[in-house]
């Protein structure tokens, strides 16, 4: 057998029944239904597929070891409760393995464990995030490693400009809106409670949204506390979510904010480089000092939220004792080649989705196959989806 040439690495994020997780459609949308998981680990058992651990992938690319044909590194971001539920019992059913990037500020208190597959009680909640003591069972099983998702997964503001309210017209539980991280921001306490509270309603009306990027990468500034105060109680006034009828309400707010800076000017702040930089680094050695706390176990792959980094982001990760980082989506195929050194980690994604979204299991299943094959290094598989893609774009 030839050694593999590229390493593939999936990114995953939630197992769990259809519609275990409503209303938080953002979520559903990125959870895959137990079917399909366990439809494509025992596909991947018929085929001979092998899932590999941090230490292998860190080896590969470093050119200190070789992998065989049909090698895969499976990963799944956040950590919410169902990769205890449901996946931790999975992998250990067909002998495959996990890396699960876990957000610190995210960890439930809960001490006592919830119920799993494996448990003659069946599971009671699919909503949450994962315990330390979950972990540290995750991880005794030899079917998981929790690594780093760093600690706050959210987004901040980076300057004084408004470029939305928050209104009826979005819904922080609709798969396309960004907006959650308005609640988390203010809400850091209940952080791990975020899939109870999350609701359409759960942030004011009227909530000032400045320009905003992943935390990460972000030079965080904080807004004037009055505006927002004056904003919202401005809305409440004129009647809540009804307000947002009137035909000139963005007019009415902008004004109201313009009016309020020329008076007091503006009371925001962005913080220093200083101040970022020790807020990356809290964000990075913190997280990763607390989960290795946890489970006993080194913490050396980061996964950076929102695919949020750049190279200062990779080389303070480095600082921080990361030896593997997860990249940023470019659009294109990158692959993890054998020796390629130190650096990023590209993930492609589920790999169900090459013929569209929504399509049969079976298709589901040779749509991976193809993506994987491409992201080992297969010249055949990457022609495929060239021509799958022309096909699609010429059919709509």
């Amino acid at each position: 057998m030839s050694a593999a040439r590229a390493l593939p690495v999936l990114m995953y994020h939630s197992v769990a029944p259809e519609g275990a997780l409503s209303p938080h459609g953002w979520l559903e949308r990125l959870s895959v239904s137990l079917e399909m998981f366990e439809a494509t680990l025992a596909a991947w058992q018929r085929r001979g597929v092998r899932t590999v651990g941090c230490e292998e992938i860190r080896a590969f690319l470093a050119g200190k070891a070789g992998l065989g044909p049909g090698s895969v590194a499976l990963t799944f971001d956040d950590g919410y409760l169902d990769n205890w539920v449901a996946v931790t019992p999975l992998l250990r059913r067909y002998g495959q393995r996990a890396i699960v990037f876990m957000s610190t500020d995210f960890i439930d208190p809960s001490p006592v464990p919830r119920p799993t597959l494996d448990d003659e009680t069946a599971p009671s909640t699919w909503q949450g995030y994962l315990s330390a003591e979950e972990m540290r069972r995750m991880v005794a099983t030899g079917a998981v490693e929790i690594q780093s998702h760093a600690a706050t997964h959210t987004w901040e503001f980076t300057g004084p400009e408004i470029v939305d309210y928050y209104g009826p017209h979005w819904n922080i539980s609709h798969p396309r809106c960004r907006y959650r991280f308005l609640w988390l921001n203010q809400n850091r306490e209940r952080k791990p409670f975020a899939l109870q509270h999350l609701r359409r309603e759960s942030v004011p009306w009227g909530t000032p949204v400045y320009t905003y990027a992943p935390a990460l990468v972000a030079r965080r500034y904080v807004p004037d506390p009055e505006i927002e105060a004056r904003v919202v109680e401005l809305v409440a006034a004129e009647g809540g979510e009804a307000f947002f009828q009137r035909p000139d309400w963005r007019g009415a707010l902008d004004g109201l904010v313009r009016e309020h800076r020329q008076r007091r000017g503006d009371g925001g702040r962005l913080e220093s480089l200083a101040e970022r930089r020790e807020r990356l680094r809290q964000e990075m050695a913190g997280s990763r000092s607390l989960l290795e706390g946890i489970t006993g176990c080194p913490v050396r792959f980061l996964s950076p939220p929102q695919g949020g980094a750049d190279e200062e982001t990779l080389a303070l990760a480095r600082e921080c004792g990361y030896e593997l980082v997860t990249a940023p989506s470019s659009g294109k195929l990158q692959l993890n080649r054998a020796g390629g050194g130190p650096g990023w980690v590209h993930r492609c994604g589920t790999g169900y989705d090459l013929f569209g979204r929504g399509r049969s299991r079976r298709a589901s299943l040779l749509s991976q196959r193809i993506v994987l094959a491409r992201a080992a290094g297969n010249p055949g598989a990457l022609l495929a989806t060239k021509l799958v893609g022309a096909a699609r774009r010429l059919g709509r």
